[in-house]
């Protein structure tokens, strides 16, 4: 006897199963073989490590992120300039302004990125959205953040 642990069968089902060879000459389907009376059977011991328990309810799907609003805050003296976006400069994105001690709002994917740049796009701080991020601050500084 020996554990199967697959990654399509952990995918399908959400777990690992015991596989027991079948022998067709001293075991049924659904019986225990010789020597293992009373262990549990699956169908994964009759049919093979692939076949899937009709019995266990597969795990949801977990479904994507949604967008998360973001408060960006501008603690700078000054007005600075974001690129909402991979690359700035050289990809496609948004650029904006941020008015300085201005507060405003903005809806990202997790995993989008955002950056502070120079007159001429390039970049000069970014960081990346996560699920849980809820505030960024531009730093007094002017090229950093803060997120929270």
């Amino acid at each position: 006897m020996r554990v199967l642990c697959t990654v399509v069968v952990s995918l399908l089902s959400g777990g690992c199963f015991l596989f027991q060879p079948s022998n067709a000459a001293t075991s049924t389907p659904g019986t225990a073989a010789p020597g293992t009376a009373g262990a549990p059977t699956s169908p994964e011991s009759s049919s093979g490590p692939m076949a899937a328990d009709p019995a266990a309810s597969p795990e949801p799907t977990p479904t994507p992120a949604g967008p998360v609003s973001v408060t960006l805050r501008n603690a700078c003296p000054q007005t600075v300039r974001l690129f909402f976006g991979d690359k700035p400069k050289f990809g496609s994105g948004t650029t904006s302004t941020l008015g300085s001690n201005t507060v405003t709002s903005h809806s990202f994917q997790p995993g989008d990125m955002l950056w502070i740049v120079d007159e001429s796009d390039n970049g000069l701080s970014s960081t990346s959205i996560a699920a849980s991020t809820r505030e960024i601050e531009v730093t007094s500084g002017c090229t950093g953040f803060q997120v929270r």
